[in-house]
């Protein structure tokens, strides 16, 4: 009895250790990535289409002297707002206003001179030659004393539309010569600019625009609505795109500068021509994954957000978006990017925007 006591008491302390043990063991913790997602629909008319895109002013200037001098006035810094009209400059006059002093008074001698000459002339004193000779001497000094006017109003530079000034070269004091720049001006209206595949613009004229805005890259959530502006004529013929400019308005909590970068989506009815993205259902080519000749695609279980690779058929032509023509049902959703980072039975979230 004495021998059996010490190997009950052992495996009742073994079976405590390893029961202890159990509870402490730390338990896997499940591991939820989040995914761009997107809900396929049915095939249909409408393709929705996004392109990168830079803000750009709708005017922008450099703004120069049109004649030579020294800066006497340099009133306005970078990034300062100025109204239409509102003075940005001005030469040192005294030269200029010398010269239109002289150029006013011989242009009062020349009108007298002229005026005389007509009532001698009236009178036969003197010949139709001499009066000529006074009308062409008085038309010489109205046109030196026009010059000399405009070059007065030209020592004084203005903003020739509202807007910010941009950049300043110019310097107070500075000796500047004629059309060199001084300030740079950018209107506060703003437009986006980006690159249309010629796929989608060699059948403008079978697309119906239906909905189009903007978002900054540098507020994601906010929706700006946009309108078409123009499109250029000549294609890149690097990358068979076209330049394309759409107008927008920011709202006033939000500053818009040229040079930001953006995204612009556009809602648009294809009206017969399906050809620019094929028939079937339209998803994005970023969601597609290539594994050699075969194609596929991330779908999400909506019951488990776990997701599973399925391969699917594709149209042949292929534009912003590709059409699925066979392994896809609408009402499915899928991973939209960065598809090459998920394995088969994950589970993901919806990313969105901080």
């Amino acid at each position: 009895m004495r021998l059996l006591l010490p190997l009950w008491v052992g495996l009742v302390l073994a079976a405590c250790v390893s029961g202890c043990s159990d509870k402490n063991e730390p338990v896997a913790k499940k591991i939820v990535r989040p995914a761009k997602l997107e809900v396929v629909e049915s095939s249909s008319d409408q393709r929705e289409f996004s392109f990168p895109a830079i803000v750009e002013a709708t005017q922008t200037a450099q703004l120069t002297f049109q004649i030579g001098g020294q800066i006497s006035e340099l009133k306005v810094l970078e990034s300062q707002e100025v109204e239409r009209g509102e003075i940005i400059a001005r030469l040192d006059q005294r030269d200029v206003r010398n010269n239109l002093s002289q150029a006013k008074a011989q242009y009062e001698n020349a009108e007298a001179e002229f005026a005389r000459a007509e009532r001698l002339f009236d009178q036969d004193a003197i010949s139709k030659s001499i009066l000529d000779s006074r009308r062409t001497q008085r038309d010489v000094a109205k046109a030196a004393l026009d010059t000399a006017e405009k070059a007065l109003s030209d020592t004084v530079m203005k903003a020739p539309f509202s807007g910010h000034i941009s950049k300043v070269w110019g310097e107070q004091y500075q000796n500047v010569q004629a059309k060199e720049p001084i300030v740079s001006i950018q209107s506060e209206a703003v437009e986006v600019v980006f690159n249309l595949p010629s796929t989608i613009m060699a059948r403008r004229p079978q697309l119906k625009i239906l909905d189009t805005y903007v978002i900054l890259d540098a507020q994601p959530e906010v929706k700006i609505p946009a309108v078409f502006k123009e499109a250029s004529g000549q294609v890149d013929a690097s990358s068979q795109t076209y330049e394309v400019r759409a107008t927008f308005i920011a709202p006033d909590n939000l500053v818009t500068l040229p040079g930001m970068t953006a995204t612009i989506f556009s809602s648009i009815s294809v009206n017969g021509a399906s050809d620019v993205v094929g028939k079937g259902i339209a998803v994005p080519l970023s969601s597609i994954l290539a594994e050699g000749d075969a194609r596929y695609v991330w779908v999400v279980d909506a019951e488990t957000n776990t997701i599973s690779k399925r391969k699917v058929e594709l149209a042949s032509e292929a534009g912003v978006y590709i059409a699925v023509t066979d392994g896809l049902e609408g009402g499915e959703t899928i991973i939209t990017a960065g598809v090459s980072f998920f394995h088969e039975g994950m589970t993901v979230r919806e990313w969105k925007p901080e």
